[in-house]
């Protein structure tokens, strides 16, 4: 037992260790390309943080649709499928809240997707004035058939980061969207929680 504890504790060194390495040198590339805009004179635009993260989910969804073009599908309707997949039955406010979307355009994407056959949906037995989804067999097919291609997306986006710096890219932007969930008002649309549920098979306090 106490060599576990000890082994745990070295591991918990070198991860801590690790971050502590990788976040200096993001800043360090960081200062580096702000220095270059300086340089060049580039629009101040490059400095604010919502235009980057805007400009990145742009070239992020362009390289979805290109990865995934064989099934016509975009990120937010894999998204979705996906949801579905792990949480079928959900009303439309419970997958605008796991998707991260805007509750009102939840609808507008769930016809299209019922449209082409992906998606089925019916009234609610608990609220009459809510309605529930499902995946179809070929929603399902779609879910599965588009997971290389969705993953092919997600390598290429993160392409230009060394391997070392997109666990802590990607643990910065998990804290950025915790530390700021809370602060979106109401009013703006979004029913936003902290974290996403659970899928069935993962244990509280596990990773999603």
């Amino acid at each position: 037992m106490r060599g576990t504890l000890i082994f745990s504790r070295e591991v918990e060194g070198l991860v801590s260790s690790f971050y502590r390495y990788a976040m200096n040198e993001i800043e360090e590339l960081a200062q580096a390309a702000a220095d270059e805009a300086d340089r060049h004179g580039q629009l101040p635009l490059w400095s604010r943080v919502g235009y980057l993260i805007r400009r990145l989910h742009q070239i992020h969804s362009a390289i979805f649709v290109e990865e995934c073009r064989e099934f016509g599908i975009t990120p937010v309707q894999y998204g979705l499928l996906t949801a579905l997949h792990y949480f079928p039955g959900s009303d439309q406010v419970s997958l605008g809240r796991e998707v991260g979307i805007d509750r009102t355009n939840v609808a507008d994407v769930l016809e299209r997707l019922a449209e082409r056959g992906l998606v089925r949906r019916e009234r609610s037995v608990h609220d009459k004035r809510s309605k529930i989804a499902f995946l179809t067999p070929a929603g399902e097919a779609v879910l599965e058939q588009g997971r290389a291609g969705m993953m092919r997306a997600q390598e290429r986006i993160l392409a230009p980061l060394a391997s070392p710096f997109r666990p802590a890219f990607l643990a910065v932007l998990t804290q950025l969207i915790d530390g700021n969930s809370q602060s979106v008002p109401s009013e703006s649309g979004f029913d936003v929680e902290r974290r996403p549920r659970k899928k069935p098979h993962e244990k509280a306090g596990s990773g999603r």
